[in-house]
């Protein structure tokens, strides 16, 4: 199997590298600011709030991905055409394997008793 070299019509590594780019931006203003929120001289109170700033952010992004990953999974889009090529492969390697002695008819109707 070969990568893909395009991803929506554009190259696949301009696109992982603007995507990178985007990320580390995003990453490191919120470092700038939690660094100076922290060198700033707040009140105690604050100054325990905002040192949990970074694991509220880590447990966030970890509750988002759980969810992306179930609604991803709940949604899973199918392919009609994807999956008639593939039915048509599974049932070619199963006659295979019955030509071959390793299937019999009873384990391709699932008679396994």
């Amino acid at each position: 199997l070969n990568p893909p070299t395009t991803f929506e019509g554009r190259d696949w590594c301009v696109e992982m590298g603007t995507r990178l780019l985007k990320l580390g931006s995003i990453v490191g203003a919120f470092l700038a600011v939690w660094v100076y929120a922290l060198q700033s001289g707040l009140p105690e109170q604050y100054r325990k709030a905002v040192e949990l700033v970074p694991l509220w952010a880590l447990v966030s992004f970890g509750c988002y991905s759980l969810c992306v990953i179930g609604w991803s999974l709940a949604h899973f889009p199918t392919c009609e055409e994807d999956a008639s090529t593939l039915r048509v492969e599974i049932d070619k390697a199963q006659k295979e394997l019955q030509a071959r002695g390793v299937l019999t008819a009873a384990d391709l109707n699932g008679d396994n008793d």
